[in-house]
């Protein structure tokens, strides 16, 4: 009985060695087969082949039109303010903000009488101008009469005219008036307070056109002259208008390095108010019918700009040539070509950076633009 136990066990284990053994040498087999076979292509090899991928696009003719964005604050076409020239008490505000002025009507009156260091009071004015003026009435009848001298006549009219002007100042002096006509934008006294010398009581403009005061970089301002087409557009009301640049600055500002210039809109409808942060385009660039090419494509070196057009090699296969080109205006989507490139040539627009002159390509998609 143990005798058969033993023999089966021995049989078992011979079968598990010899199915061991036939599992061990198919495996061998096989990897030997695949020693045997062809080694895989590299993807290098395939480049050198078939080419390297890349997309190109046609040189066509189309429009191209640039804008530069500037922006800066708005003012009324005229804007200036109510000055006192003297620290004197404010006795009456007769204009309110939304007033139309002309020239000169009264906006502030302060108080005439009260003398300071720098003006007569305008009450002592008018005096002194009525004794002057009665003086020399009666010295023009006297020199009629052959009483007093030409000389004496003179001497009198002269200091007629001294008095007049000290009680034009002295006037001017206390009824603030507007020097030209707009809407009073600002009052920023109240009756009674006092008028600081030389600060603003006032400010007056003119809305019905209005100029936007800007600053541009050197290369913005390369592109900037009197007279461009200027657009803005308020996002999400409909609102816009057009105008034009009015004034560019013939020198940079020494700190910034910036140029300033104005831009000038109409605004009878009165919806850009002075005080506010405006942006606006300006048209630098319209060209009809131009060569152009995606700005992707240009690339430069120290010689210049470039571009790797596809041509055909004396095998019909596809290579990548340098080409040296001009360019004119730019966009941030287009470049000019002003020489270098004929209408229809094929140029690369991606895979630039992975080929170089003379390497095989294969186009894998060409860009074409409506």
């Amino acid at each position: 009985m143990r005798d058969g136990v033993r023999k089966k066990k021995s049989y078992r284990g011979y079968l598990i060695a010899v199915v061991s053994i036939a599992v061990v040498s198919a495996f061998a087999l096989r990897f030997s087969a695949v020693s045997r076979t062809k080694d895989v292509d590299s993807i290098g090899s395939i480049h050198q082949k078939e080419g390297r991928p890349v997309e190109a696009v046609a040189v066509q003719k189309g429009d191209m039109v640039v804008w530069q964005t500037l922006a800066g604050t708005v003012e009324g076409i005229i804007q200036y303010p109510i000055v006192s020239t003297n620290s004197i008490q404010v006795m009456d505000v007769l204009k309110r903000e939304g007033d139309w002025v002309n020239p000169g009507d009264i906006v502030i009156r302060l108080e005439k009488t009260a003398a300071n260091p720098m003006l007569h009071s305008y009450e002592r004015s008018r005096a002194l101008y009525e004794n002057a003026l009665e003086d020399t009435r009666r010295i023009r009848n006297l020199f009629k009469e052959g009483a007093v001298s030409r000389q004496k006549l003179e001497s009198a009219e002269m200091a007629l005219k001294i008095a007049e002007s000290d009680l034009r100042d002295a006037r001017e002096g206390t009824d603030l008036t507007a020097d030209y006509a707009g809407i009073v934008m600002n009052v920023l006294v109240e009756k009674g307070e006092m008028a600081d010398n030389g600060k603003p009581l006032a400010w007056i403009a003119r809305t019905d056109t209005v100029k936007v005061a800007f600053k541009a970089g050197s290369r913005q301002a390369m592109v900037l002259s009197k007279g461009q087409r200027a657009q803005w557009v308020y996002a999400g009301t409909g609102w816009s208008g057009e105008g034009s640049i009015a004034r560019v600055d013939l020198a940079a500002d020494p700190h910034s390095h910036l140029v300033g210039g104005e831009a000038v809109f109409p605004n009878a409808e009165g919806r850009l108010i002075p005080g506010i942060f405006l942006s606006f385009k300006v048209l630098t660039g319209d060209r009809k019918d131009v060569l152009m090419i995606p700005a992707g494509c240009v690339m430069n070196d120290d010689k210049g700009n470039f571009v790797f057009a596809i041509l055909p090699d004396k095998e019909e296969k596809m290579r990548a040539v340098i080409r040296r080109i001009g360019t004119g205006l730019r966009t941030s989507d287009y470049t000019e070509i002003l020489s270098g490139l004929s209408e229809g040539d094929r140029v690369v627009l991606f895979g630039q950076t992975m080929i170089e002159e003379g390497d095989l390509v294969k186009v894998i998609e060409t860009g074409e633009e409506d």
